[in-house]
């Protein structure tokens, strides 16, 4: 036949079928309304839930822990511990932390981010007539740049601080109230009898006890010159590039450590162990609130199920006109899967709206009750979208695999000698 002569479909014949299969589906759906509203309503609580962990969780990974290495520095400070029974120290003349220590642990530490020997101690301050105790740290120009050294007020160190040739400081928001100084003043107090010059305002140290707050901050050379022994470097900040390298980065440092002093022979304090903690309570508080959405969805799940059962038995007298009139099996198949799909997706997308609207209140509210937790801002990321639509709506498809199977098994000729 003639190319022409062929009979050819009518256009939009696949959209006008989809059509035809989305207004039945609907119609299908509708029949039992207060059936239909309490399983939209359970599986809208779970898609809730599980949007509402992934908004909070992912939300306290990204501020909190970004506030905490903002603040703290994302670093581990180890300090040297002389132990007797160390072999290794015990054919030393100095236990401290020297040269040769520090020079073995940044040829070891390949993944740190920085490797840079670092002062702390205790010194006498004086300001006219306020003399106290304060906890003293020396920095060199790379740990100058951290912003937990980094003056908020003021400037940083000068050239000639950083060679000794002036004696700088900077000083806490916390030490500039405790001796009442003005940093406007350009005022010198004296350090361990010294002059020093104030150049600017460091935050306060978060997390840290009221007397550890007023803390003061020089050049790490200047420290080294005047309250360190011969030899000695001090104590070692490690410091890392990322959460996810912040746990190999410590244990690099303690296999150095062990190394080159031995075991036991060292401490360290670190923001790390704050963070720890942080990332297990988030880590828990999103496992529950999976356990609880999946535990909700669960219930719908059987819901969504109930619906499409009682929905294919009502309709057998309609399946089986349709079956008669030359509708195919997987045409029906595909009917009641996309109703029921569609029964999950909708619940889904009822609790991703009502997460979104409800995130921050909730965040709020948790914040108060979960300790050591200071935020929980929300963060609206894909995550807390996709999961609840693709869990609730493979939920919805399973639960209608039973009820499309009583579909493909309906006697026609029984269910139209029935409808008469």
């Amino acid at each position: 036949m003639h190319p022409e002569g062929r009979a050819t479909k009518p256009e939009g014949g696949l959209a006008a079928r989809l059509l035809c299969l989305l207004i039945m589906t609907g119609q299908g759906i509708w029949i039992n309304k207060i059936q239909l509203f309490l399983t939209l309503l359970t599986m809208a609580v779970g898609s809730f839930a599980l949007s509402l962990t992934f908004f909070l969780g992912d939300g306290a990974r990204i501020y909190l822990w970004q506030d905490m290495e903002q603040l703290m520095g994302s670093w581990v400070i180890a300090s040297p511990a002389a132990h007797l029974d160390s072999y290794i120290l015990r054919t030393r003349l100095n236990v401290d932390f020297t040269k040769q220590d520090f020079q073995f642990v940044k040829e070891q530490l390949k993944s740190a981010r920085l490797v840079e020997p670092f002062y702390q101690g205790t010194v006498p301050v004086a300001y006219r007539d306020v003399s106290r105790v304060m906890a003293i740290d020396g920095v060199d120009v790379e740990l100058s740049r951290e912003p937990l050294f980094v003056p908020t007020k003021g400037r940083g160190f000068s050239d000639a601080g950083d060679k000794i040739l002036v004696w700088e400081c900077l000083l806490t928001e916390s030490a500039v109230k405790a001796l009442g100084v003005e940093i406007a003043d350009n005022p010198t107090i004296l350090i361990d009898g010294r002059p020093f010059h104030v150049r600017g305002v460091t935050p306060d140290p978060p997390g840290a006890d009221d007397y550890f707050r007023s803390r003061i901050t020089v050049p790490y050379s200047c420290a080294r010159a005047l309250w360190l022994p011969p030899d000695s470097i001090g104590e070692i900040l490690v410091a890392w590039g990322g959460l996810d390298t912040m746990d190999e980065v410590t244990g690099e440092l303690r296999a150095a450590l062990e190394m080159c002093r031995g075991v036991d022979t060292y401490f360290l304090s670190s923001s790390q162990f704050k963070i720890q903690r942080s990332r297990s309570i988030v880590a828990n508080f999103t496992m529950y609130g999976q356990v609880q959405a999946f535990f909700c969805i669960a219930i719908a799940f059987v819901g969504v199920m109930n619906v499409m059962l009682t929905n294919t038995a009502r309709r057998s007298n309609e399946f089986a006109v349709r079956l008669s009139m030359g509708a195919r099996h997987y045409q029906l198949l595909a009917m009641v899967l996309l109703e029921s799909s569609l029964l999950g997706i909708v619940g889904a997308l009822i609790g991703v709206a009502l997460s979104a609207s409800l995130a921050p209140f909730a965040g709020r509210l948790l914040q108060s009750k979960i300790n050591g937790v200071n935020q929980l801002l929300p963060y609206y990321g894909l995550k807390g979208i996709i999961y609840p639509l693709l869990v609730c709506g493979f939920a919805g498809l399973i639960a209608g695999v039973m009820p499309a199977l009583n579909v493909r098994r309906l006697d026609v000729l029984a269910s139209l000698r029935n409808s008469n």
